[in-house]
């Protein structure tokens, strides 16, 4: 075998070792670790923020009780974000407030024609589909995320996907 081979082999060989290897907080993509950070942080903040601008909208008592507790959970996803990024020593980035606000608005100009529980359902579906489609691709890519950031995904993505099924019953 020329040199060459020698040499690819080894470097190949290195490089399925290191893959190999699980993941730990010694050894994660620390620029990985914060955009997933990030992207998890607006993820959860977007839906939080889009249930507390649905409330006021909605008089069915059922309905509030369970947004106020689906509330009540990015609450609590937020401060373990919050308490991660501290631990890892990061500011995660916010959602940009022109796309927050441009959310409230289509959904308070939605609620002005309808406030039925079904219509309710269907705007709390489309969200809750595009959050789920945006951690499906967090997860996807985080192969070299602190695995604690990548656990945390795990569990936002199996609530949304939770919050998706009952949301259903509403239609």
């Amino acid at each position: 075998m020329s040199n060459t081979k020698k040499q690819t082999s080894t470097e190949t060989e290195r490089k399925t070792e290191a893959k190999t290897e699980p993941v730990n907080e010694n050894n994660c993509n620390v620029e990985k670790t914060r955009q997933a950070m990030s992207d998890l942080y607006k993820n959860v903040t977007m839906a939080q923020n889009c249930v507390k601008t649905l409330l006021p909208y909605v008089d069915a008592q059922e309905v509030t009780k369970t947004l106020h507790k689906q509330v009540e959970q990015y609450d609590h996803y937020v401060e373990q974000l919050d308490e991660l990024c501290e631990n890892l020593n990061f500011d995660p980035t916010p959602a940009p407030k022109a796309i927050i606000t441009m959310a409230n608005m289509g959904i308070r100009a939605k609620m002005l024609t309808d406030k039925s529980i079904t219509h309710i359902a269907k705007i709390m579906l489309q969200g809750t589909l595009n959050g789920i489609i945006d951690l499906y691709r967090l997860i996807r890519d985080n192969e070299d995320v602190h695995p604690e950031v990548a656990l945390l995904q795990k569990q936002i993505l199996r609530y949304e996907e939770g919050r998706f099924e009952s949301l259903k019953a509403w239609l």
